[in-house]
């Protein structure tokens, strides 16, 4: 049986690109913001759901080829040991495009990663941070990986749970990726989206099929969730779980985030500078939600 019914997520999207058309959001339960995406609460008489609704795709086709690559992306992660939330993908057709939404249960509040650790020391979250470690570790190949930050788990009691699905990290035995994240990247000022795809992408993407890549990705970015002061005590823990050699430091790890946020920044910024161009020279709604302001740097 479905989480929803087409009815019910047709509404939810009429909702949305209300929200969209006039720029505000306040009407609309926003769980998180990714640096792309949006997580939005949805309410029904038989659940509450979280639903994560993708950039749209240029063509059905497309659509249709990125639901099948979650299935498979799901079952892969799933072949590797991680307990991946349950996910349906409904596509709608719109005029800007075919819009594919991830649709989760809407978790118990503060079991997501981020909110289960803060307050804990370091010594209280090693035993969590290493379960998610030695996830991360079985299941990083050159042709599969997930996006092991923290704000992608769930630790409720003993159960440790993956959520992050909407953008499969799939390679072929070339290590061409079988998910086309130009897709996403139209979200993008077109001067942007064209430094982005050109020198940025690949190398964003090489570091999620790279254990050394997750661990600095996973630490550095414990600053940008206010977690900063547990990160340091955690390095040696990486090193081990992940056998790296040389070991990682703690002054790598913050040039590496540093690097990341600046990248995240500007694309944030350029997308503002996009929102401001559409609304008040050409007169247009912009068609995306953004984020507020992050803090990235603690």
């Amino acid at each position: 049986m479905a989480f929803t019914s087409a009815a019910e997520i047709e509404a939810f999207e009429r909702r949305l690109a209300d929200a969209v058309r006039t720029g505000h959001a306040e009407d609309l339960d926003i769980i998180g913001y990714g640096e792309v995406t949006i997580a939005v609460k949805l309410a029904t008489p038989h659940g509450d759901f979280a639903c994560k609704r993708l950039v749209p795709f240029s063509s059905r086709d497309a659509a249709e080829h990125t639901a099948a690559l979650i299935a498979s992306y799901i079952a892969q992660l799933t072949d590797s040991g991680i307990d991946v939330v349950e996910t349906e993908t409904p596509i709608l057709t719109r005029p800007e495009g075919h819009v594919l939404y991830c649709v989760q249960p809407l978790l118990r509040s503060g079991t997501l990663g981020p909110d289960f650790l803060r307050g804990k020391t370091a010594e209280e979250a090693a035993p969590h941070v290493r379960r998610i470690f030695e996830h991360i570790r079985d299941a990083v190949t050159p042709r599969l990986a997930p996006d092991g930050q923290l704000s992608n788990w769930v630790i409720d009691g003993n159960r440790l749970r993956y959520l992050d699905v909407g953008t499969p990290f799939l390679r072929n035995e070339r290590g061409e990726d079988l998910f086309d994240f130009t897709e996403q990247t139209r979200a993008l000022p077109a001067p942007v989206r064209v430094i982005v795809n050109r020198f940025l992408l690949h190398g964003i993407l090489d570091n999620y099929h790279s254990v050394r890549g997750q661990a600095m990705d996973f630490l550095g970015n414990l600053i940008k969730e206010g977690l900063a002061d547990i990160f340091p005590p955690l390095i040696p823990l990486a090193n081990e779980v992940f056998a790296l050699s040389p070991e990682i430091t703690e002054k790598e790890v913050r040039a590496h985030y540093k690097s990341d946020a600046q990248t995240y920044a500007f694309i944030q910024s350029a997308r503002r500078a996009d929102r401001w161009v559409y609304r008040k020279l050409l007169r247009k709604p912009y068609p995306y939600l953004l984020p507020p302001p992050i803090d990235r740097f603690g």
